[in-house]
């Protein structure tokens, strides 16, 4: 581990790194390199220089030079990751297990919260359409909030130890206590949103204990999504799958079926918000966006980047700035590396292509 002033250089030098776009190769490059290759590639600094130098790569269109950063810094970067594609295969079985019965069961509406609740795929536009929301003059924006999965989590151990002996309408109100409670701590305002994307696992928890919320589904195309995770070193220990990417497919597919899952149950209390379409018509999927949340029009949600509040996530740079096109295309040069991505995605592609023809 580096020491400062050294670690004040190369927290410098990764700012640099993600702070533009690079189109010529200079002596911050030079340097970064060089510390690259003197650092323990095991190490956190090697592992968060070696994201920024295939940022610097991928800007440079040198793909192979990508490929090998990413390769090496999420091999080292898995390490230090707890949870894994087994969970997620667990968890998702144990959620269908406990919705199987065709009966809806919820507690009635609450007026006193209105939850927003922004869940996908990780790097599918959740930050941007929170941020479109929390411009709102009525919203305040939550951020990543880990309320429902610190709870949802626990009752789903309780099931499995119980099964039907630990019926979920019994848990409920315990639930929506737990969730108003942590929310009150943070502001008292009526519309809050909640922008944790794997919230997508608890959603008919979410529906049973608040059947008032409002559910915006962010999506985002497949290879799009999948690249960008490969591409991201997210904090903490978990996100496990995200370091390789033949799992990163598998959770897809796991999120997918589950999420059609939910819609055969839900339907239309489901607003599926396409991110490409948001970044070709705006206004229009703005005003959608809005009217589904019951809220009014309001011009500043348009330049949701002038908003200065703070911004948590791997996305803070991309919604500080005007929208813009074409990020849903980054993956397609180095289509000679996903090949294994494509392969464990291919149900899937072929759904949204018969879905988008």
């Amino acid at each position: 581990m580096l020491q400062s002033p050294d670690l004040q250089r190369l927290e410098s030098l990764i700012r640099q790194a993600y702070a533009r776009t690079w189109l010529h190769r200079d002596s911050e490059l030079e340097a970064m390199e060089k510390l690259h290759g003197q650092l323990n590639p095991a190490s956190r600094d090697a592992i968060v220089l070696g994201f920024a130098l295939a940022k610097i790569s991928d800007d440079l269109g040198e793909t192979g030079r990508c490929v090998g950063y990413l390769q090496q810094a999420n091999r080292y970067h898995r390490v230090g990751k707890t949870d894994t594609i087994d969970d997620a295969r667990v968890s998702v079985a144990k959620v269908r297990e406990i919705f199987s019965a065709p009966a809806d069961i919820s507690l009635p509406e609450t007026d006193e919260l209105q939850p927003l609740f922004v869940l996908g795929m990780p790097r599918s536009g959740t930050t941007l359409v929170e941020q479109i929301l929390a411009t709102h003059s009525q919203v305040y924006g939550g951020g990543e909030l880990k309320f429902m999965g610190q709870w949802c989590f626990g009752y789903v151990k309780l099931f499995s130890q119980y099964g039907s002996r630990a019926p979920l309408e019994n848990y409920l109100p315990q639930l929506r206590d737990h969730y108003l409670q942590s929310v009150r701590q943070l502001t008292p305002a009526r519309f809050v949103s909640d922008k944790m994307p794997v919230n997508f696992l608890w959603l008919g928890f979410i529906l049973s204990a608040f059947p008032n919320a409002r559910i915006i589904h962010t999506m985002r195309d497949p290879m799009a999504v999948c690249w960008s995770i490969y591409k991201t070193p997210f904090a903490g220990t978990s996100n496990g799958y995200a370091c390789d990417l033949e799992e990163i497919g598998e959770f897809y597919r796991l999120y997918y079926e589950l999420m059609e899952f939910w819609k055969a149950r839900y339907g239309a209390r489901i607003h599926d918000l396409n991110y490409e379409r948001l970044t070709l018509n705006q206004e229009q999927e703005t005003r959608s966006l809005l009217d589904y949340c019951g809220l009014g029009w309001e011009d500043a949600c348009l330049e949701f980047y002038r908003n200065t509040r703070e911004v948590n996530t791997v996305s803070r740079d991309q919604v500080k700035r005007p929208m813009y096109q074409g990020s849903s295309d980054a993956w397609k040069p180095y289509e000679w590396f996903l090949v294994p991505l494509q392969e464990k995605l291919a149900p899937v592609l072929s759904q949204c292509s018969d879905d988008q023809s």
